[in-house]
């Protein structure tokens, strides 16, 4: 698995385990409608993620019809974000707020959790990505 891979889905597993917790909380404030809205919300968010090592991975094969795939699946990330965002909103399936809130809340904690990893990434230039990736 490669590195970008193995980041997605370390950062996933973190942003899950914190929903987890984040999502309990919102249940016991206001109730399992705002709890699943929340979750879904940072579930949204992880998938659009994760799918960022698949646009990384297409983008850098070598072959060219590879690459324009990549781009597709970068646009396709917004298109899926819209949609999985923006249907639940539209049919006022559950309460819309907390559901951007859980969504901004991922790409809040993708910061949280990576920005120490591109620190020491700039700081260790030398070392090889898979030690940089795991810290270490």
């Amino acid at each position: 698995m490669s590195e970008h891979w193995r980041l997605a889905f370390w950062y996933a597993a973190w942003v899950l385990a914190g929903a987890a917790l984040a999502g309990a909380v919102v249940w016991s404030l206001y109730g399992g409608a705002y709890a699943l809205a929340f979750i879904y919300g940072i579930g949204v968010g992880v998938v659009s993620f994760v799918s960022t090592a698949l646009t990384v991975s297409l983008l850098t094969k070598r072959s060219h019809a590879w690459r324009l795939v990549g781009v597709g699946s970068f646009v396709a990330r917004y298109g899926f974000v819209a949609v999985a965002l923006g249907v639940p909103a539209y049919l006022k399936l559950w309460p819309v707020v907390i559901m951007l809130g859980g969504f901004a809340g991922a790409y809040l904690a993708e910061n949280v959790v990576l920005l120490p990893r591109v620190l020491i990434t700039k700081s260790s230039a030398g070392r090889s990505a898979s030690e940089r990736v795991r810290g270490g």
